[in-house]
């Protein structure tokens, strides 16, 4: 029998997923194998949190003013991309983190047992929704490495990320642009999107290791929803949901006028 490599979880949580972080760590134990430690990186400690560790965003090397001082939107959009690059410094920040560790968001359930290893390399799920501003602002972070990309998303909500390539992929862009990481990270946003969606630390990753380490991903197409109800962690048509705040309002308020019993697909 192949031996299962072990790999650690990180969820970057906000207060908003409170009533899901419970089932997002559940489906996490559930429904994966080789999975250690679980850790949650937010500003307080989340209330009776179970089965994982706290590791508090004031530990690492930036905070959400920094992220406000060069994002500067009128809409609250800052913690958004604040959250991306905890995602990015998790592996520099968080003792003992295993090498390989998993970056599922606080409001994604997984409903299947899931497999992230074939044969030596990491499996990475596909086919998320396909942001043209996302490839500007990988081209503007490294010209050379995102020249040649193709047209597909790897922003699913779930990740799975190796330390040693987030090196690599630090080490080029700080020497490209002269700065931190998330500075950069930051700075090669179009202004223009300073209140919507500029960019995606998971496409990022995504079209990196496919374009410059080719060999340590394998794509595979997972089954994804989004989720309105909690009641749908029962289903057994998905291997995940992922259970937005934003996209809970819209549906209840334009599709479905306060009936919130289906979920579409992502």
């Amino acid at each position: 029998m192949t031996e299962i490599p072990e790999f650690d979880a990180v969820i970057p949580y906000h207060e908003k997923d409170a009533a899901i972080l419970p089932y997002c760590i559940l489906g996490l134990r559930k429904n994966t194998r080789g999975l250690r430690t679980i850790y949650v990186v937010s500003k307080e400690e989340p209330e009776d949190l179970e089965d994982a560790t706290w590791v508090p965003e004031s530990a690492f090397p930036f905070t959400l003013d920094d992220v406000k001082s060069i994002i500067l939107s009128t809409n609250g959009r800052h913690g958004w991309y604040y959250q991306q690059l905890l995602k990015f410094y998790a592996p520099f920040v968080i003792q003992g983190l295993r090498p390989t560790f998993l970056i599922p968001d606080s409001d994604v359930v997984f409903l299947r047992p899931i497999e992230f290893f074939r044969e030596g390399k990491v499996l990475v799920d596909y086919g998320g929704m396909y942001v043209p501003e996302y490839f500007d602002h990988m081209h503007r972070l490294l010209p050379t490495e995102f020249e040649f990309t193709m047209k597909e998303s790897g922003t699913t909500d779930v990740m799975m990320y190796q330390t040693d390539l987030l090196q690599d992929l630090f080490r080029r862009v700080e020497a490209k642009h002269g700065c931190p990481m998330w500075k950069a990270l930051l700075l090669c946003v179009d202004p223009a999107r300073y209140n919507n969606s500029g960019m995606s630390e998971q496409d990022i990753y995504f079209h990196f290791v496919l374009n410059v380490h080719p060999g340590r991903y394998e794509l595979r197409l997972l089954q994804k929803f989004y989720g309105v109800h909690l009641r749908e962690v029962h289903r057994t048509d998905a291997d995940f949901l992922s259970f937005h705040a934003w996209f809970k309002d819209y549906y209840e308020k334009t599709v479905l006028e306060g009936d919130t019993s289906i979920a579409v697909k992502k």
